[in-house]
Parts: C-alpha cells; sequence; structure tokens
C-alpha cells in the first residue's frame, strides 16, 4: 500500500487543535463584544425594523407593504420573527441569565471537547475503515480519494449539515460548509506558505484543476439557494454532480496532458511546470518519487525507500491507552493523554480498531460505530455552539461561518503544515481546494436529499437567512483571488503569499458577519424571545 503521509508524524494533538479553536473563538468574542449593540442582544440590536415588527403586521391597512416583504423573506409567523434554533434542541441545564455571568464558559469547554472527540474518532477509526473500504472494493485511488477519502476528511462537516437541516432547522449547516470552504482555501494555504522552509513552485495545472471544479460547485450552490428554497431535482442534481466529478477525476492523467499540451497559459506558468516537473522527477531526500493525484484534489506521492528497504506502512497501530513517558515525550504529551483519556476509553471499548491484526476484518462495523459517535459529537456540539451565540447575541449562521468552520477545519490545516515542512506544497493547497468539492455537493447535497425525497417527500427546504446567498458570493472571491495571487507571485509558496491570503481571509470574514447581523441592511429576519 503506497504510503500517503498519513503517519503520526503528520498528526497533531486533538487537545492542541481543540485550543487552537478555543483561541479562534475568543478572537471572534472580542470582535462581537466591539459591535454597537444596543441591548447585549441580537434581537434588540434590531428592534427598530419596523418591516418586521409585531405591531406593523398585526395592522391590517398595511398588509400590501407586509405582501411585497414576504416575496423577499419567508413567511414569518404572525409575530413578526422567526422561532431561534435553540428551541429545536433541549433546554439548558443553565438558565440565561447564569450563563451571561460567566456560566456559557461551560459550554465553550464542552463544544471544545467535542472537538477533540471527532478528532480522535476521524483520525484513528474512521479513515483508517475508510481506508480498509477502498482496498476491499478494489478501487482505483482517483475514485477512492473522490469518495471514501475525502468523507474521512469531511465527515464533522457532513454531521452538521444534517444536524442543521433535521434538528436545528436553520441555516448553520449551510454556514458551516460556506465558512469551512472560505477558510480551508485562504486561512489553511495562507499559514501552510507561511510554514514552509522554503520558498515551494506550485503546479499550476492541479490547482486550476480543482479551482474550475470548485467555480462549478459554487455556480451550482448559488443556483440552488438563489430563490431562498431547496427542492428534490435540485438536492439530487448535487448527488449527481459528484458522481460525475468522481468519475471525471478517474481520467485525470489524460485531462493533464491535454491542458498542458494545448491550453494558453502564459509562459510563466510553463516555466513553473517545467520547474516543479524537474523537482518530482528527481529525488527527494535520497528517495524516488511518484506522484498522482487524487479525487479529491490531493496530490498522493509515492515513495520508494532506497536499497530494498521495506516500505512504510502508513497505519502502524499505537495502543491509545499506553501513558506518554515524561522524559520522552514531555508534559504537554502527558497532559493531553489525561485530557483525551475519557474519550479514548470511550472509543477503545465500543469502536473496533481495524489497524490491529485481530479485528482487521471488521472494518465494516468500525465504520457504522465510527459514524454513531461522529453524530452524537456532532449534535452536542452543534448543541452548544446554538447556546453560545445564542447567550451573546450571535446570529447562528455567524458560528457556522466562524467557530464550526474553525473547528472541522484545523485539523486539514495542521496536517498541511506538516506535509508543506516536507517541500510538498501542492499537497496542501490541493487537499484545501478539494475537499471543498465534497462539502458542497455531498454535505449539503444527502441531507436536503433525505429530507426532500425520503423523509417528506416532494418538500422543500427553505434558507432563512439571505445574507448567506451573499456570503457565497464571496466564495467567489477567494478563488479568482488565490488565482491571481499565484500567478502575481510567480506560482511561489512563500511568505509574501501567505499573508496576501491570510489578509483576505479577514476581510472576507468582516463582511460576511456584517450581512449576517444586519449591519450592512436588512438580509435577515429577527429571532423571537426565548427564555432559553
Amino acid at each position: 500500500m503506497p504510503y500517503r503521509f498519513r503517519s503520526k508524524k503528520y498528526q497533531v494533538r486533538p487537545l492542541t487543535r481543540a485550543l487552537l479553536v478555543l483561541g479562534l473563538f475568543g478572537c471572534w468574542a472580542v470582535i462581537s463584544c466591539l459591535l454597537p449593540h444596543k441591548g447585549g442582544s441580537f434581537d434588540a440590536f434590531h428592534k427598530d425594523r419596523s418591516l418586521l415588527s409585531a405591531e406593523e403586521t398585526n395592522d391590517t391597512t398595511d398588509m400590501p407593504e407586509v405582501a411585497t416583504v414576504v416575496e423577499i423573506l419567508p413567511a414569518p409567523p404572525s409575530n413578526g420573527c422567526i422561532p431561534p434554533a435553540i428551541i429545536q434542541f433541549p433546554s439548558p441545564v443553565i438558565n440565561q441569565e447564569a450563563r451571561r455571568h460567566g456560566g456559557v464558559i461551560i459550554h465553550i469547554l464542552v463544544a471544545t471537547y467535542m472537538f477533540i472527540g471527532l478528532a480522535i474518532v476521524c483520525d484513528d477509526y474512521f479513515v483508517p475503515a475508510l481506508t480498509r473500504v477502498s482496498d476491499a472494493m478494489n478501487l482505483s485511488p482517483d475514485v477512492a480519494g473522490a469518495t471514501f477519502m475525502a468523507a474521512g476528511s469531511s465527515a464533522p462537516e457532513l454531521a452538521t449539515s444534517v444536524i442543521g437541516v433535521f434538528v436545528a432547522k436553520d441555516d448553520i449547516g449551510v454556514s458551516g460548509v460556506v465558512g469551512s470552504a472560505v477558510f480551508n482555501i485562504t486561512l489553511v494555504i495562507g499559514v501552510c506558505a507561511l510554514s514552509a522552509k522554503h520558498a515551494i513552485t506550485l503546479n499550476w495545472y492541479s490547482c486550476c484543476r480543482d479551482c474550475l471544479c470548485y467555480l462549478i460547485c459554487i455556480i451550482v450552490l448559488i443556483c440552488t439557494i438563489a430563490d431562498r428554497v431547496v427542492s428534490w431535482p435540485e438536492a439530487t442534481f448535487f448527488l449527481v454532480l459528484y458522481v460525475l466529478y468522481c468519475v471525471a477525476m478517474g481520467f485525470n492523467s489524460q485531462f493533464e496532458a491535454w491542458a498542458v499540451k494545448t491550453l494558453p497559459v502564459p509562459d510563466s506558468w510553463r516555466s513553473a511546470g517545467a520547474e516543479k516537473g524537474d523537482c518530482l522527477n528527481g529525488n527527494i531526500e535520497g528517495k524516488e518519487t511518484e506522484t498522482s493525484a487524487t479525487g479529491d484534489g490531493t496530490l498522493e506521492v509515492k515513495l520508494t525507500p532506497q536499497d530494498g528497504a521495506k516500505e512504510i506502512n502508513g497505519e502502524e497501530y499505537e495502543d491509545p491507552l499506553r501513558k506518554p513517558l515524561l522524559l520522552d515525550d514531555g508534559r504537554w504529551a502527558v497532559f493531553s493523554w489525561y485530557v483525551c483519556l475519557p474519550l479514548t476509553i470511550l472509543t477503545v471499548y465500543t469502536v473496533p480498531d481495524c489497524r490491529k491484526k485481530e479485528y482487521s476484518r471488521m472494518f465494516v462495523l468500525s465504520f457504522f460505530c465510527s459514524v454513531f459517535w461522529i453524530c452524537l459529537y456532532s449534535y452536542i456540539m452543534v448543541w452548544m455552539i446554538t447556546i453560545i451565540g445564542f447567550t451573546f447575541g450571535i446570529p447562528d449562521t455567524v458560528m457556522g461561518l466562524t467557530f464550526i468552520a474553525a473547528g472541522v477545519s484545523v485539523p486539514d490545516a495542521l496536517s498541511g503544515i506538516a506535509v508543506v515542512r516536507e517541500g510538498h506544497g501542492d499537497m496542501a493547497v490541493s487537499n484545501a481546494i478539494g475537499s471543498n468539492v465534497f462539502d458542497i455537493l455531498v454535505c449539503l447535497g444527502i441531507p436536503w436529499f433525505l429530507q426532500t425525497v425520503f423523509i417528506d417527500p416532494g418538500s422543500e427546504i427553505k434558507v432563512l437567512h439571505k445574507g448567506i446567498i451573499y456570503s457565497t458570493f464571496t466564495l467567489f472571491s477567494t478563488v479568482v483571488f488565490l488565482i491571481l495571487a499565484s500567478h502575481y507571485n510567480g506560482w511561489k509558496m512563500d511568505r509574501k503569499y501567505g499573508i496576501i491570503l491570510l489578509i483576505w481571509y479577514f476581510v472576507v470574514m468582516v463582511f460576511a458577519s456584517l450581512y449576517e447581523t444586519n449591519i450592512l441592511g436588512n438580509f435577515n429576519p429577527v429571532e423571537c424571545e426565548s427564555n432559553y
């Protein structure tokens, strides 16, 4: 089995990932506190919006004007507001007054702990099970990467989207996918560029290929949610388009040969590609290399050891219950082990680890057990984040664009940093862009398809927040900006390249958050009051 850079040295401890997410959320909380809220809550901030106020909707003389507004926004309840997503979940143990006086810290810690649980299940059980499934089905690397491998890295996004459709009944799933897409294509690639030990030349074809597929997905998503409703033909088209994407990736080598030979790209692109090809055809630290693009956009690098050395097995098993040694592994490793121990015990005794020889044939059971824990952890995570946003007066869509997006994307960022430090910039860029295709077509398509075809046949799913449509339009800017930045930087991944992408990420997120909080206009309906 080829080595795919999924060994332990490319993984970062789940607790480290969670702390990074917590830091990002802390930065957002500080920014939200600086916003000009008038009453400390989201409802109080929008109390002057007369078009949706209860007084106007009860006045029969203004009904024609209200009817005009309803054509733009989904029909609100009689009191002129939409129910908050928090009422779809069990009532919080801590009341709202106690949360505002510090009790919300408990919910923040629980949400962070669920991120740790997702990291443990996905890295140690779900991805190895999917690898066994693809091997058992004898799938080609392109098809396996486009299906099972992409599902392994995007499982939290898929679970979040399912919960947003069937439980929260709001746009938190869509906003999570949009926010994760922006996070991947700007901040992840930018941080990877800053972490590179030297300037790395990128392959223009792989980047443009992934961006083209991604642009098609964005166009389909915008056309789908433009009328604020999703029907079953649109949901079905998402899944059909993903199948066509998998088939097309199977012919990637033929497409690349045609593109390199016939497309009228600038000479600087071809010179960068030739330089990259010379590097790949040479030796990396004394090892012969062979590369191929997988279906989810990642670049698979196969290493052939010299002198007939034994091929590296990327799935070497390490007992997760073995306590790290203080002198060998350090204090942080020991502290992380104790923090993760309850979650580790739950998974060790409930999920068969197909990396172990005695459980190697139980990969199907391991897959379904992993799915159970991923769904449970994701449900608690979305529940806690909904409570956090309601307490701070932050819309669910903003929490999805920021906190959830960062939580599900930080593992990809850390693994990208690891491979960039080894000199493989294309792997980090292709993985960051290519995983967004799965997020849009599958993570949104599956829950929409299940709801409109099986759960409630013929029904439609409403997109409640108009601001999310404008946020989706910003995805166009990120793709175009990435191509332009790569072109003007000579397809070099260096410090300047990383700083430019980081700045653009924060610009895009600021505007998306301003849309969602109605600071740039009345795009979203008011949430009703609740005692939760």
